[in-house]
């Protein structure tokens, strides 16, 4: 329920409510001080007046047309029995003589002086809490005296009370209904909102393990949920932080390494030429050729750093165009042929053969790709001694359901160990930590071919084939008929 049918509802509550309840309880108290139902009640008042009008119509022909009647006491009497069942009576007084007084009237006002209030009647009068009209009648006798007739007759069933009590009542009623339904409208509001409250004070204070939990359904539960989606990205986003400053500064650790040992060697070669200890033209230029070697590392390490850290912020533009990939593959193939065979490697293809299958591609980063991962298998098949002949199998294999094509490139070497496999495209991650920069790569290879493949929307994954050797798959999707792929466009600027 919403917070604004909560007020609706309360506010209707507190007009209907205290008014069914103030005449529930009307009923109810008729009902006990009566012992009837209220229609019964209204017909007997009804009853009532029509009984009390016949009887008074009666007594008032005898008070003016024979009076004598009333010297039979049994008369009186019977006429005052009568009246009393209908709540009514009558007061009679003869020429001073002491009055005449229904016994219903006189045990409701048995300290009255009725012989002085004979001569002031008011029109009403409150006897036993009951309100009571008066009427009088002058009474001439037979014999020349004068006598006074007061007739009581009681008006509504309640005591006049009541008048002042049901009011208070109705208020009572009312203050109670409002301070009630306030009560539960504002604890289903302000119970939320103090909770609120808590989880705003603990993230603004750093703690965001504290999950936010809508307890209602209506627009603080709506705002519940938006405050714990906003602890739980303000939490990522705070862990990603953490992440990325701790790979920076395994980043600057490695940068710091890596640039450090050839520069070191560059200094003693440098040292030794000037020294004096190459001595000799062979010994100078072989001192000169391992520095430029190693400066050319140095330069190649500093290349892909750049590339990797603008793949890392996103900051990379892609020209993405439609290209057959199985003509690209075959092309890319015949580039590398000659540098593999100088290298002792041997590239397989296969898959290639059949009609144009086209991917979305920015050709020049592709090739980066397949360099990286080719090259990667030269290095380290480089360092090991086998009978068999060094090879690198290239395979496509396309999925026209999901669209996507999918390239693995498997070589024969070492491998590496399982537990390694989550890790091979981590930057600055190499299989075996003790490699240097010249042996071991820099360690951000697979980094890159990893930010570009998934910059492609694409992924990448490393496996052990049964037969030896590392194989990596990198998928990309087809191209679709009519996209856009003609012009540059930058991808995920904003990180």
């Amino acid at each position: 329920m919403s917070i604004r049918v909560k007020l609706h509802v309360a506010l209707w509550a507190m007009v209907i409510v205290p008014n069914v309840i103030m005449i529930g309880l009307i009923v109810s108290l008729i009902y006990l001080l009566n012992d009837q139902t209220l229609p019964e009640l209204m017909n007997d008042e009804k009853k009532m007046e029509y009984k009390q009008a016949a009887v008074f119509g009666e007594l008032s022909f005898v008070l003016q047309h024979e009076p004598e009647r009333l010297n039979d006491m049994r008369y009186v009497s019977d006429v005052q029995s009568r009246l009393e069942e209908l709540s009514a009576g009558f007061v009679l007084q003869r020429d001073g003589a002491a009055p005449i007084v229904a016994p219903m009237l006189s045990e409701a006002r048995r300290e009255v002086n009725w012989e002085r209030w004979m001569n002031d009647v008011p029109d009403k009068i409150t006897l036993g809490g009951y309100l009571y009209q008066l009427h009088r009648l002058d009474v001439a006798y037979e014999d020349g005296s004068n006598g006074t007739a007061i007739l009581f007759r009681q008006k509504g069933p309640l005591p006049v009370y009541w008048r002042v009590l049901a009011p208070l009542i109705g208020i009572a009623v009312l203050i109670a209904t409002s301070i009630i339904l306030t009560y539960f409208v504002s604890r289903s509001i302000i119970k939320p909102l103090y909770k609120l409250k808590t989880a705003a004070e603990q993230i603004s204070e750093g703690r965001l393990d504290g999950q936010v939990q809508p307890t209602t359904k209506d627009e603080i539960g709506q705002l519940s949920e938006a405050f714990e989606t906003m602890r739980m990205r303000l939490k990522s986003s705070i862990e990603d932080r953490l992440l990325d400053e701790d790979n920076r500064k395994m980043l600057l650790s490695h940068i710091s390494h890596d640039l450090k040992t050839p520069i070191t060697a560059i200094k003693g070669y440098v040292e030794g030429i000037l020294d004096g200890v190459a001595n000799t033209q062979e010994k100078q230029e072989k001192y000169l050729r391992t520095v430029y070697r190693k400066a050319t590392d140095m330069d190649k390490l500093i290349d892909e750093l750049f590339l990797f850290s603008k793949l890392d912020l996103h900051h990379v533009v892609y020209d993405f165009k439609p290209i057959d990939i199985r003509k690209f593959l075959a092309h890319y193939a015949e580039e590398q042929q000659f540098e593999l065979e100088k290298a002792g490697v041997r590239l397989i293809l296969s898959g290639l053969e059949g009609e144009p299958l086209m991917v979305a591609a920015d050709p020049e980063k592709l090739s980066r790709v397949f360099h990286n991962i080719i090259g990667n298998s030269v290095k380290y098949m480089g360092y090991e001694t086998y009978s068999s002949p060094r090879e690198v199998a290239l395979s496509m294999h396309a999925d026209d359901g999901e669209h996507r094509v999918s390239i693995e490139l498997r070589d024969n070497g070492p491998g590496v160990a399982p537990e390694a496999l989550p890790r091979l495209f981590d930057h600055f991650y190499r299989t075996e930590q003790s490699r240097s920069t010249e042996t071991g790569g820099s360690g951000l290879g697979l980094a890159i071919v990893k930010q570009i493949v998934e910059g492609h929307g694409g992924s990448v994954r490393a496996s052990l084939p049964s037969g030896g050797g590392l194989a990596i798959t990198v998928e990309l999707q087809q191209w679709v008929d009519g996209a856009d792929f003609g012009e540059e466009r930058q991808v995920n600027t904003d990180r």
